[in-house]
């Protein structure tokens, strides 16, 4: 639905005897009745009732303006439309704000103030708060770690869609540069955070533990961010004791992961999630030792034999000089498959065991 914002007045016959109105004229006004996002207001003294339509209002609302019954406003006309059957003409107040919003906004830039705005546009390079007719840029490097779209193989279809995810969100953001001719500015949510991310990392130091939120997924670990304004590595071999070849499946972006500050070189901050748990290598001698027979799954296949099982994260090899060549050897090391074994090699140090499945042949 959209106004007829012509210049020349043209009424439709439905609106016959109704005072001669030209577009852009301004107007005062009382607001009578609102259903929905729908405004009506009372102008220029019942000479003719004046709709603001949906769109404005909400827009309005987000930038803190209320319209409540016998608020009292300045309107300028912009055309006709019809709602629920009826004509009415429409009116808006936001040109009329702008200067005001504007002013607003370069007295909280002024003041280093935090403001909440909510994307309506995006493409591969900004995201874009449009607030009655002033352009707001929040660009791709000064979004926050939980917001980034991290994307490994830079698929911009992809960057597009989880982008496309922030668009109806509110975000604060502070003023890093604005264009007081062109009412344009440029936005940042890193900005908003800076006092959090300088506490954060004055009190850094290792041994410290956090939760934090899972804000990427890679390769080789998981980027984890921290009070939402900074975000570290968790490499796959801090993820757990035992070997981690795909994380996939393991966390997805948005769970919470608690994590371990275990370095600390020259800005580089090595995280680790194993590290919370005791080493199961320090605890399995208490459990098992060389001899004992072992029941659990197969695991992981590599050319030189299988792991399976043995405790809580650990895993010990049968190599293939200890599978035995018997067809029950060969068939029961199907993956995942539940496997008796013997242990034969225990070097918690070294973090090695060794099994064999040959004893069964004898």
């Amino acid at each position: 639905m959209a106004a007829n914002t012509t210049t020349e007045q043209t009424l439709p016959a439905e609106m016959a005897g109704l005072p001669l109105i030209k577009w852009g004229w301004l107007v005062k006004g009382t607001v009578i009745k609102r259903w929905d996002y729908w405004v009506l207001v009372n102008c220029a003294e019942w000479a003719f009732t004046g709709l603001i339509l949906s769109k404005e209002v909400k827009n309005l609302e987000r930038s803190g303006e209320e319209l409540g019954i016998w608020s009292e406003l300045e309107a300028e006309i912009l055309g006709t439309d019809v709602v629920n059957d009826e004509w009415y003409y429409v009116i808006s107040i936001s040109k009329l704000k702008q200067q005001d919003i504007w002013n607003k906004i370069v007295n909280q830039q002024e003041k280093d103030e935090i403001m909440t705005v909510i994307p309506t546009e995006a493409n591969l390079w900004w995201l874009l708060v449009d607030l009655h007719g002033i352009k707001w840029f929040i660009p791709l490097s000064q979004l926050a770690p939980i917001h980034y779209p991290r994307v490994e193989d830079g698929d911009q279809e992809k960057i597009f869609d989880e982008l496309l995810k922030l668009l109806g969100q509110e975000i604060k953001v502070r003023i890093i540069n604005f264009d007081e001719d062109g009412r344009r500015m440029i936005l940042s949510e890193r900005e908003a955070l800076r006092d959090e991310t300088k506490a954060l990392m004055d009190e850094l130091e290792v041994g410290n533990t956090y939760k934090g939120m899972i804000s990427g997924v890679s390769s080789y670990g998981f980027f984890v961010t921290i009070g939402g304004s900074i975000e570290w590595l968790v490499h796959i071999s801090e993820i757990t004791y035992w070997h981690v070849s795909n994380i996939d499946g393991l966390w997805d972006v948005g769970d919470e992961m608690e994590v371990k500050v275990i370095g600390l070189d020259d800005g580089k901050i090595s995280l680790s999630h194993k590290q919370l748990q005791p080493d199961p290598w320090s605890l399995i001698p208490k459990e098992y030792g060389v001899g004992d027979v072992i029941e659990w799954e197969v695991v992981r296949y590599v050319p030189y034999g299988v792991f399976i099982r043995v405790f809580q994260d650990i895993n010990g090899l049968i190599h293939l000089s200890e599978i035995g060549d018997t067809e029950a050897g060969v068939k029961s090391l199907k993956l995942w498959s539940i496997v008796k074994a013997k242990i034969i090699l225990m070097e918690p140090r070294n973090r090695k065991i060794g099994l064999t499945i040959k004893w069964m042949d004898k």
